[in-house]
């Protein structure tokens, strides 16, 4: 089965036919002018053409649904355009950005033939057919070329996206797993960055569309006489979008922002306390990652996270503080303070309340409590406020000051995620409380440098005292590095694990509970049935066993062997080491898969099985494993294998593979669960009669 992003992340797990849809609503929305700045529509029918590669979707029906979310996209910028031609045309001038000049010249020059250039230069897309509306083309005339131009861009693109997947493909087998995870966090940042720009970028246009919007509102006379009725009203609405004073649009703007984020984080806080199924998925997800941690990694993480350690910020902090004060920006340095002061007392509090314990597989030893993480929180705290504070005294423009928030706060929040410091709603929540910090901050600095008239000039500093902050800057920037270069705290030591439990009565730990009857999903889901008990001496004589019988095992799921196994279901070749999905069973993802190929020799179909190790020990010293069996029948929406109905059928084919081995000793069957059926993650049905093989592999 081969694994993909809704094993991980719960969001993701019913997407299947659903991602033609999205990625043509992205087509649509980049054709409307609107939203063309903002949505990557491109970008992500390039993404939908790598899908079209590894087998995932379908090229010709990507196609069509490239091409009609364009073609929609397009006629709504048409219409709207007509409609804003003959109503707003006075109030509202395009021109005023680029991309319609860009789009207006382009249509000057080449004509009709523009909707089908225009389609391939990005935000432009939208503007072709709003300067078509503009100029009075005839709407059949532009109905034509709007189809005519969808299809090549669909084409052209998809057909892009292939080309790079195959290319991902034929370079995986010579990449290491860290340029992988390397590429992977690049790529994320690179969405990130992209994201950040197009906001920035629409934001003048959106706030000029809405401005039109409000006149052709306000001159309406039913408005007007309503407006009359109520000054006061007016008057106190006109006051919160003042642009000459702090309580104007700045406080307005702020506060909107602090209660959106403090909504969102009380609905998190709700979630968290109330739904199980959030805790389910860290935990597992804490396990996952633990599977495959790399030592190279982790160095390189701990580095990462030294940047949010409270050393690292508090030399930086100094000197910082002491730079604003000698330079006469003191509210810059009184918002800071608050901010960072006002984050870590309330991060302290936090921790105390919930005393969520940290993850048991956590790489350092960490005292406080889990939730939320501190980290994350300062990360947005104390470096978000460092890159507003730049922007201010115009070290560097917005786009730069947010790029550098946004990709300082996602590595520091991955790195604690990573190392198993917190689980991964610990971040998100840390997120929110440093962003409710730095609007307060933000606002005090606002509000100060108002009161005491140093936004834009100060008093002489003496060059003696500037000269000793500079100082103190460098020296505190020095022992922030130290830190960062030399991190290092108690490696977290493995509890000592108990003696192993002794079982004589196996199927009395499944009528117990002490063993679980079903797999999991990563959100605690019951899936298919435990069917398979296996006692051998070790792990590698379990292995030794099944390659015996003639499965191979499996892979274990990364960049590099997922997308060997999507060329092979692609172009119906075998592959004996693709990859199993990882699934769960008493909250731990599986230790070791195996599979068989059929007599078709593809990756299309395949027998495999899952095994875990139970920790519980025969009075003879064997371990006891169990597993979960079934047969791949088939592939759903070219993303997961469909698997077969009768599990017991697969567990019964496995079973006699290794009792022609020659190595079972001993042979049973008892009742692990009662007969029923259900359905996987994926949603494909199974059913069984509730009965579990015991085999005993001989040494």
């Amino acid at each position: 089965m081969l694994p993909s992003l809704d094993q991980i992340l719960p969001s993701l797990q019913s997407l299947g036919v659903l991602a033609y849809w999205l990625i043509g609503l992205a087509s649509l929305l980049e054709g409307f002018f609107f939203t063309g700045v903002i949505v990557p529509g491109t970008l992500i029918a390039d993404v939908g053409g790598i899908l079209v590669q590894r087998g995932v979707l379908d090229f010709f029906d990507l196609v069509w649904f490239v091409a009609v979310g364009s073609i929609i996209g397009g006629e709504i910028s048409f219409r709207l355009g007509r409609w804003m031609a003959r109503r707003l045309s006075r109030r509202f001038d395009p021109r005023t950005f680029a991309a319609f000049r860009r789009a207006e010249a382009l249509f000057v020059r080449r004509g009709p033939l523009a909707l089908v250039i225009g389609r391939f230069a990005g935000p432009v897309a939208g503007f072709v057919p709003f300067a078509a509306a503009l100029a009075a083309m005839d709407y059949r005339r532009f109905a034509l070329w709007n189809i005519i131009g969808a299809f090549p861009f669909a084409l052209a693109h998809v057909s892009l996206g292939y080309f790079l997947g195959d290319m991902l493909s034929r370079l995986g087998t010579i990449a290491s797993r860290i340029l992988i995870l390397i590429a992977v966090v690049g790529v994320t940042l690179a969405l990130l960055w992209w994201f950040v720009l197009r906001v920035r970028r629409s934001i003048p246009f959106v706030v000029s569309i809405l401005a039109s919007v409000r006149d052709g509102i306000a001159t309406n006379p039913d408005v007007r006489f309503w407006l009359a009725r109520h000054p006061r009203t007016v008057d106190f609405v006109a006051a919160r979008f003042d642009r000459s004073r702090f309580a104007g649009l700045t406080a307005t703007v702020l506060s909107v922002a602090f209660a959106y984020i403090l909504f969102i984080f009380l609905g998190s806080v709700l979630d968290f306390l109330l739904l199980d199924s959030i805790v389910q998925v860290d935990t597992r997800l804490a396990s996952l990652i633990h599977a495959f941690w790399d030592p190279r990694v982790l160095r390189v993480a701990a580095h990462v996270t030294a940047l949010g350690d409270w050393r690292t910020v508090t030399a930086l902090m100094i000197g910082i503080v002491a730079l604003l004060v000698a330079v006469n920006r003191q509210p810059l340095a009184l918002g800071l303070c608050v901010t960072v002061l006002g984050d870590v007392v309330s991060v302290a509090l936090l921790k105390r309340i919930f005393d969520r314990p940290r993850p048991e597989l956590r790489y350092f030893v960490e005292q406080s409590g889990s939730f939320p993480s501190g980290h994350a929180a300062i990360a947005v705290a104390f470096y978000a406020s460092l890159c507003f504070i730049g922007w201010r005294m115009r070290l560097f423009g917005p786009v730069t000051a947010m790029l550098l928030a946004v990709s300082l706060a996602f590595l520091i929040g991955l790195s604690r995620v990573y190392l198993l410091e917190h689980y991964l709603s610990d971040v998100l929540n840390g997120y929110l409380i440093g962003a409710l910090w730095l609007v307060i901050g933000i606002a005090f600095a606002e509000w100060q440098a108002e009161r005491s008239g140093l936004r834009k000039s100060g008093r002489t500093v003496s060059p003696g005292w500037r000269k000793a902050a500079m100082g103190l800057m460098l020296v505190s920037a020095l022992g922030a590095g130290w830190v960062i270069t030399f991190y290092a705290k108690p490696l977290s030591i493995p509890a000592v694990a108990a003696a192993p439990l002794i079982a004589t009565d196996v199927p009395a730990l499944f009528r117990q509970g002490t063993l679980s009857a079903f797999t999991e999903t990563i959100a605690g889901d019951p899936q298919e049935p435990i069917n398979l008990v296996i006692t051998a001496r070790t792990a590698d004589d379990l292995a030794a066993a099944m390659e015996r019988a003639g499965w191979r095992r499996a892979d274990s799921p990364n960049i590099l062997t997922l997308s060997r196994a999507a060329w092979a279901v692609w172009t119906n070749q075998p592959d004996p080491n693709a990859p199993v999905t990882p699934y769960f069973w008493q909250g731990m993802p599986n230790d070791s898969a195996f599979q068989k190929p059929t007599a078709d020799q593809t990756l299309r179909q395949r027998h495999h099985v899952r095994f875990w190790q139970t920790g519980i020990v025969t009075p003879d010293g064997d371990a006891i494993f169990v597993g979960a069996a079934s047969f791949d029948d088939g592939i759903d929406w070219g993303v997961t294998h469909h698997i077969a109905p009768d599990v017991d059928a697969e567990r019964d084919y496995l079973g006699q593979d290794l009792r022609q081995t020659g190595l079972v000793v001993s042979d049973s069957k008892f009742q692990a669960a009662k007969p029923g059926m259900g359905q996987n993650f994926n949603g494909d049905p199974w059913f069984t009669d509730g009965d579990a093989i015991i085999l005993t592999l001989s040494p």
